[in-house]
């Protein structure tokens, strides 16, 4: 990616909905060249998708936790599918090490998180996990609750 990909990714992470020709005003380009980048990008797997980000996401889940997973034997693509169809589950990571899979699990309380982690135990081909609860976030992701304070009020 060059500038101007960096540039172009840097405006749809905060406003995936942005119209082409706004990107093209954006970044002083045509809305040709905008298009044709996007394509590209896409193409390449440089941009995986787009997704909505719902308030959910930055008000309602306070229960936060990472959950390391050991599969058992060649069981990880199984799992995974398995576990990307949770909606607590937020993110999948492979990773070295004895862990297998690193998972970001958000609910709106512990009993509805205790009911996720029921239901990951339960999963054929998890030999084992381990689960620690976030308790102070320190430093936010990319895009900040502030991004959508017209939206949350």
């Amino acid at each position: 990616m060059d500038d101007l990909d960096l540039r172009l990714v840097s405006i749809l992470r905060h406003d995936g909905r942005r119209s082409v020709s706004d990107l093209a005003s954006d970044l002083k380009i045509s809305r040709a060249t905008v298009r044709a980048r996007m394509d590209k990008l896409l193409e390449n797997g440089e941009i995986l998708g787009f997704t909505a980000v719902l308030r959910d996401d930055w008000r309602d889940l306070p229960i936060r936790a990472v959950t390391l997973v050991l599969i058992d034997g060649q069981s990880t693509d199984p799992v995974a599918k398995t576990l990307g169809a949770l909606t607590e589950v937020r993110a999948i990571h492979s990773t070295n090490g004895k862990w297998d899979l690193v998972l970001d699990i958000a609910t709106r309380d512990l009993a509805a998180f205790d009911d996720v982690l029921n239901r990951i135990r339960l999963i054929d081909g998890i030999a084992g996990t381990e689960t620690n609860l976030l308790l102070t976030t320190r430093k936010s992701p990319a895009v900040s609750p502030g991004s959508f304070e017209d939206v949350l009020g």
